[in-house]
């Protein structure tokens, strides 16, 4: 039976070879759900949107928090459906 230290997977990412794949798969996780959210705030910061998907329905939030479904036209452009509140 291997033992092995628990990792703090909010810090701990370094991949070690012949780890145990569901400790390496939570790692994995635990990295990509970080960038994500780093992403997302630098992006709110310079005042950008982010755009994600919610029951289905793309939404646009912004910068400011305020939320639209949007749906996407063929021009490339945005068609507000409607505010979340």
């Amino acid at each position: 039976m291997m033992t092995y230290i628990k990792p703090q997977l909010d810090t701990d990412f370094n991949i070690i070879p012949g780890e145990d794949i569901e400790i390496l798969a939570r790692k994995m996780a635990a990295a990509g759900q970080k960038q994500v959210a780093a992403d997302i705030a630098c992006l709110k910061s310079m005042g950008e949107p982010i755009h994600y998907l919610l029951d289905r329905k793309l939404i646009k939030e912004l910068a400011n928090g305020e939320k639209f479904e949007i749906e996407l036209q063929e021009d490339g452009s945005e068609k507000i459906i409607g505010k979340i509140l």
